[in-house]
């Protein structure tokens, strides 16, 4: 069965779904950036996705928010360098402020963003927590006075 759509063609098999190029939402993450991302988004790209690669839990399937992630991070740097030419609150005749300026709320848009979107692929300090497995320690094996007998086990 074929869906067709403007956008995109893809190709639905009896298991999965499977884009016109062969790709599905369970393989990785594609190494280069998407074209449509801003540049400062592309390189940011470039810089997660091979420490993303090694931690090997995101798929395809998570590439929208990715984008979204490097997007808004781009968007928290231009923002943090308009704060830093312009100030974080437009002033008044007098030099008194009056309401937060543009770029102070941008930047505070995107670190909400950026700590949503973060927790949810698993970026946060939390969740590389949850990724370690403690093991249980060995404990010393008692002596038995059962082991004596030998029945051909340990006891």
């Amino acid at each position: 069965m074929v869906n067709s759509s403007k956008s995109k063609l893809k190709i639905v098999t009896s298991k999965k779904v499977t884009n016109i190029n062969g790709t599905s939402n369970l393989d990785d993450i594609q190494i280069t950036p998407p074209a449509h991302l801003m540049k400062n988004a592309q390189t940011i790209w470039r810089v997660l996705v091979p420490e993303i690669k090694k931690m090997g839990y995101l798929k395809r399937i998570d590439q929208p928010n990715l984008e979204l992630y490097c997007t808004y991070y781009a968007m928290y740097l231009d923002a943090e360098d308009n704060l830093n030419n312009y100030g974080a609150y437009l002033t008044n005749r007098d030099g008194e402020p009056v309401q937060k300026s543009p770029q102070a709320i941008q930047l505070n848009d995107c670190v909400r963003n950026l700590k949503s979107l973060g927790y949810e692929m698993g970026f946060s300090f939390d969740a590389g927590l949850r990724q370690l497995t403690v093991s249980k320690p060995q404990q010393k094996k008692r002596e038995s006075p059962l082991k004596e007998v030998n029945f051909g086990a340990d006891v």
